[in-house]
């Protein structure tokens, strides 16, 4: 679906409005990130097979591994959502009959937007484990970036209404989709904490080891069991 270019018919603007339809168009095809590869492993079907049986060092790494993966995806979810309520805040405008404005009034107005944006679904009632994942994996964002990046969101006030909403169809797509992998991640994670507290409970393992989880990858610090 194409975007409509800003006011003018400088070649700057035309090759800008060719890369929006290049964005939007039909045929898009997501980007394939490490974190996908990543929760491609954790939702293998047989990912909790066998728990009974393995040992309680190698089921605290499975934790801490979903731990970090739901740490990405809930950092994800906070920025497709932010990025959503960014092009409602240009709908809305639009519904009231009242002037987009420009983009510093926007900005400066972005806090209010990003916290009065459309109703959602309250999540699966927990926090991130962690307030934001490892920055180093760069493509983190590039599949939202693909849809609405910094330079798009400085061209929203030149859109039409149809192009907006193209938009936020896309954005609402990937947010669904970050949801319920989210909510698959705390399923597991609740698996995992559930046989490592029976161990407890049984004797399989001691109280001394309590305060101990082996971290995922080397770095990590420890985490306290929650019982």
């Amino acid at each position: 679906m194409s975007v409509a270019g800003q006011a003018g018919g400088s070649v700057g603007s035309n090759r800008a409005g060719a890369n929006r339809r290049s964005r939007q168009g039909a045929r898009y095809d997501r980007p394939v990130t490490q974190a996908d590869k990543e929760l491609e492993r954790l939702f293998a079907s047989d990912y909790l097979d066998r728990l009974d049986s393995r040992s309680l060092d190698e089921v605290r790494t499975m934790r801490a591994e979903c731990q970090e993966a739901e740490t990405i995806v809930s950092y994800l979810r906070r920025v497709v959502q932010g990025r959503l309520d960014v092009v409602h805040s240009f709908l809305d405008h639009r519904h009231s009959g009242q002037s987009v404005g420009d983009l510093d009034a926007v900005v400066e107005d972005l806090s209010a937007i990003i916290g009065s944006g459309p109703a959602r679904p309250s999540g699966y009632g927990r926090l991130p484990s962690q307030m934001s994942p490892d920055m180093e994996k760069v493509d983190l964002t590039r599949e939202i970036d693909e849809v609405l990046d910094a330079e798009t969101i400085g061209q929203l006030p030149t859109m039409t209404e149809s192009d907006l909403r193209a938009i936020a169809e896309r954005l609402t797509v990937i947010e669904k989709r970050i949801s319920d992998q989210r909510r698959m991640l705390h399923e597991r994670i609740d698996a995992l904490q559930a046989q490592i507290v029976s161990r407890y409970k049984t004797g399989e393992a001691t109280v001394d080891g309590l305060l101990v989880s082996t971290p995922a990858k080397p770095g990590n610090k420890p985490e306290p069991e929650n019982n």
